[in-house]
């Protein structure tokens, strides 16, 4: 006896159009269950909800985008003067971050933007 019985599956699944599930290299906590992965950086991975996370938002990261990297606009003349007070100098040449840890062992995983997306860089993916 015992044939064709199927136990459940303890481990989580990744939502139909998910790249990875990822998970705490250090605990193996699964972290995220929706996320896409960089298109240059295979290791790294965006999110926008998470699981087993959390937020430092006392640390910031700051990250200077590279000259090449920065949006291009026209002439400064071209200008409104409106439009320069609205976004400081600063907000052009970096981006900042927020650390993210894994909540049941402090390792760090990811970092927190803006934008309130999550990017994940130090983690186990598991692809289906």
């Amino acid at each position: 006896h015992g044939f064709g019985i199927q136990r459940p599956h303890h481990q989580q699944q990744p939502v139909p159009n998910s790249d990875a599930v990822l998970n705490c290299p250090a605990c193996m906590t699964t972290l995220c269950l929706d996320c896409q992965r960089h298109e240059s950086y295979k290791t790294q991975y965006r999110a926008m909800f998470v699981m087993n996370c959390s937020v430092n938002k006392e640390e910031v990261l700051r990250y200077k985008i590279p000259e090449n990297r920065k949006k291009r606009r026209g002439p400064k003349k071209m200008r409104s003067n409106h439009e320069d007070a609205a976004e400081p100098a600063e907000a052009q040449t970096e981006e900042l971050y927020h650390p993210v840890m894994c909540t049941e062992c402090s390792t760090e995983v990811a970092v927190y933007d803006k934008d309130e997306v999550f990017h994940f860089f130090n983690v186990l993916a598991s692809h289906s």
